[in-house]
């Protein structure tokens, strides 16, 4: 990733013209940066890899925004570090390359508030999420999640 950033400033630092000591620093920090970058999603990939049981699919992840304890969102979908996953067998939810819990679908009731969705274990809410979907609603994973409750054997 980072040599690929590197390359597209130098052709176009050289296409532009620029001189050379203008171009290769910036070719340097970019191709810095994206290098980085690669590493640490790469890294959060692994992480998440091993999280799964042999056999456990993912089958969709979700950027999510999370309601803090002041009742506001924590940032943007853009920038967002939290991830829902979907797997075959369970639910899951990230903050970049930690996992903040992990239940079974039979475990867990998802529910839906106007575009909130609710994750409910034991009878509590553990969660209140903004889902980015395609419509802004979270009505294909309140779907996908009775599918799938309906389906597991995993208590």
């Amino acid at each position: 990733m980072g040599g690929v950033f590197a390359a597209k400033i130098s052709i176009a630092g050289f296409g532009a013209e620029f001189a050379w000591w203008l171009v290769v620093p910036l070719a340097v920090l970019f191709g810095a940066g994206g290098a980085w970058a690669g590493a640490r999603s790469g890294r959060e990939d692994g992480i998440r890899a091993e999280a799964l049981e042999p056999g456990e699919i993912v089958l969709s992840g979700y950027a999510v925004l999370p309601v803090t304890e002041a009742g506001r969102l924590h940032g943007s979908f853009e920038v967002s570090p939290y991830q829902l996953r979907v797997t075959n067998r369970r639910l899951q939810f990230w903050n970049r390359a930690e996992l903040l819990w992990s239940h079974p679908w039979r475990a867990i009731d998802l529910t839906a508030e106007d575009t909130w969705l609710l994750v409910h274990h034991r009878e509590q809410v553990i969660a209140e999420l903004l889902v980015h979907t395609p419509d802004g609603s979270p009505t294909e994973l309140l779907l996908a999640a009775t599918r799938l409750r309906a389906r597991s054997p995993h208590i």
